[in-house]
């Protein structure tokens, strides 16, 4: 029987290929099959990206919750139609100085709107933006709302601004450097984009994609600790209603009020909840117990 493997591949991705590039390789790579991602990079943009293995592939919308952290690269004085380098130059403009950047950044923090750009992968109608916008037609895109918790500038020289800036998942930086300029009375589009954190999984602990192997496979027990989610290992009575998806509401105050996993006490992983209600709920149970059903006692 093949193993099934399940846990975390911590890829730097390069600029120049796509999220699903990197599947492709690490199937290829590895023979694994079940593979899904925690979030795409535009494939101009590089740095980390977490490949969630088997089981953890059930983790894909806890991951849309957690903050992100960018570096990011904006040149002042032009616009592209992506709104990156690899578009083209579409409007000109006067470079603001940085007293007015510095007037106008902060009023980002917070959570408020934002209109993704023309050339995303969101869908119309059942049809890629990116797909419209190359033909010339301008997809009816929707405005969403997303959170900036901090921007901090680096430097700002020959019209360049290099920032930082932590955000919640969905959050377009491209549209975030567009909006700056516009706020300045300028235009800007981003010459390079780095994604330096998705929760706890940061560049320091990322492998190049050509140099990927097994070994490089986060366990999912490290990899909750990565995300600072609690680990408790469920005994027999516990672990069989986890596994049937019965209530846990007895349960609640043995644990802290966080989002918390449960293993067997062969670290095979059972379920995540959130414990943080008045009553605890799956977040998701997962459906590979094949031979993890305890013994009745």
């Amino acid at each position: 029987m093949t193993k099934a493997f399940s846990g975390f591949f911590s890829i730097n991705k390069p600029p120049g290929i796509s999220t699903y590039d990197i599947i492709r390789k690490i199937k290829k790579k590895t023979g694994i099959k079940k593979l899904g991602h925690s979030g795409t990079l535009d494939p101009f943009a590089e740095g980390v990206v977490v490949i969630l293995v088997g089981q953890m592939t059930r983790l894909f919308d806890f991951f849309s919750f957690l903050p992100k952290t960018y570096r990011g690269f904006a040149e002042f004085g032009k616009r592209t139609d992506s709104l990156d380098i690899t578009g083209k130059v579409v409007e000109t403009a006067a470079p603001p100085d940085i007293t007015a950047i510095k007037k106008n950044i902060n009023s980002f923090i917070g959570t408020t709107t934002q209109r993704p750009p023309a050339y995303s992968a969101v869908h119309v109608n059942g049809v890629r933006a990116y797909e419209l916008a190359r033909k010339g037609i301008e997809p009816d895109l929707k405005e969403k709302n997303i959170t900036i918790y901090s921007i901090g500038i680096n430097s700002y020289e020959d019209n360049i601004l290099d920032f930082e800036i932590t955000c919640s998942s969905g959050t377009y930086i491209r549209v975030f450097a567009d909006d700056l300029a516009k706020k300045c009375n300028s235009a800007a589009y981003l010459t390079k984009l780095i994604r330096k954190s998705i929760g706890g999984f940061a560049l320091d602990i990322t492998v190049e994609i050509d140099k990927t192997s097994l070994e490089d496979l986060i366990s999912p027990v490290e990899g909750l600790n990565i995300l600072n989610i609690p680990i408790f290992t469920a005994d027999s009575s516990l672990g069989n209603r986890i596994i049937k998806g019965k209530t846990l509401s007895n349960e609640k105050e043995n644990y802290p009020n966080k989002i918390i996993s449960f293993f067997t006490k062969n670290n095979d992983f059972l379920a995540l909840v959130d414990n943080r209600n008045s009553i605890m709920n799956y977040i998701f149970v997962t459906g590979d117990t094949q031979g993890m059903l305890y013994e009745s006692n």
